[in-house]
């Protein structure tokens, strides 16, 4: 499904349709959680369900490893090369940094893509309503 149809689908706002497609981003990326949690967020804090799985999904088996190679790399930029002296926990902990710090970018950013999305369909449908 088109995530223009998920926002046409909705008559929220468009603050709300953008944070829950960041929230499920958010969750979609972070290790240990993704679209069920990110669903049942949504539900609990009553926003757009299927947008907040539709952000959850952005991360899938054919991004994970973007995601998480770019979490490593940004991780590595953030904290050096000698975060801890044992090779996994280096990699593990450098890897964990680098993914918050994406999530956060990547939230934002679809944030704001929902929000511009959400505000012309919104002010489209009221030209169309009014007969302009």
């Amino acid at each position: 499904m088109k995530l223009s149809n998920l926002i046409k689908g909705t008559p929220d706002t468009p603050h709300r349709l953008a944070f829950a497609f960041a929230l499920g981003i958010l969750l979609g990326i972070l290790p240990g959680t993704g679209a069920i949690v990110a669903a049942g967020v949504a539900t609990a804090l009553r926003l757009s369900v299927p947008l907040a799985v539709a952000g959850a999904l952005v991360t899938n088996p054919l991004t994970a490893p973007l995601v998480y190679a770019g979490s490593f790399f940004l991780g590595r930029w953030l904290l050096g090369n000698e975060v801890a002296e044992h090779k996994l926990i280096r990699i593990g902990l450098t890897t964990i940094a680098g993914n918050v710090l994406l999530a956060l970018c990547m939230a934002v950013a679809g944030y704001l893509v929902v929000l511009g999305l959400a505000i012309v369909y919104q002010s489209s449908k009221g030209r169309h309503a009014s007969g302009r």
